[in-house]
């Protein structure tokens, strides 16, 4: 059976601290050495990021056992993550992390200088290994769902990686009055943020949480998407 533990690298994670300095706003970054990220040679779509964007993408799994679908079953939905939303088998969170210097224009206009964004996606996944006296051609059930419930969690990551292009994109063009520079951040990075959650909700309710891609266990045949 094929592992699928992914290679550890180094420790990176951000954060923002402002203050300020000579009367100009300067957003220093933080950062806090305490996550690792991963590389996925298994799937090198777990690794994919938008040009100019930080990211990583970290993997939590959660053991199952069992020998049958339906004991698998019992477990998945009694150990799965539990969000606001109810229970679920896989789930992935990617919080972002901005960035920048000011620089003045004169005239008491200001702009946004050396924008950074980070991207750290968090995966949940199940985990299984199956014993000897698995009922046959059960393992390679699992397999396929699994492959199908990753690629399902992988646009999720995706989703937020394109909302951080986004953000890196409108904060590298944001000037303004500089007394009112970090409101007017503020307002480019909440509308991006908001469209975002839209995004998730909508990918969720097209793919009906992955079963129009595949990742029913025990399989059955793939759902429509919905009209």
């Amino acid at each position: 059976m094929p592992s699928l533990i992914p290679r550890l690298i180094c420790p990176r994670r951000g954060d923002a601290s402002h203050r300020l300095r000579a009367g100009a706003l300067v957003v220093a970054a933080t950062i806090a050495l305490n996550a690792c990220a991963t590389t996925h040679p298994e799937n090198p779509d777990l690794d994919k990021f938008p040009p100019g964007v930080g990211g990583s993408t970290d993997i939590t799994y959660y053991d199952v056992h069992g020998r049958t679908a339906r004991e698998l079953v019992t477990q998945l939905r009694a150990l799965g993550p539990k969000t606001s939303s109810g229970a679920f088998w896989a789930e992935t969170r990617s919080p972002m992390r901005w960035t920048w210097r000011t620089r003045s224009e004169g005239g008491g206009r200001c702009s946004l200088t050396s924008v950074q964004v980070y991207v750290h996606s968090e995966m949940t996944m199940p985990r299984w290994v199956p014993p000897a006296d698995t009922e046959p051609g059960l393992y390679a059930a699992w397999q396929n769902s699994m492959a199908a419930l990753q690629t399902h969690e992988i646009g999720h990551k995706d989703i937020s990686a394109r909302a951080a292009r986004d953000i890196l994109q409108r904060l590298n063009a944001v000037e303004s009055f500089c007394s009112g520079l970090n409101d007017e951040a503020k307002r480019v990075t909440d509308g991006i943020i908001a469209r975002e959650r839209t995004e998730q909700e909508a990918y969720d309710a097209q793919t009906r949480h992955g079963l129009t891609q595949g990742t029913a266990f025990p399989p059955r045949p793939r759902l429509p998407p919905p009209p």
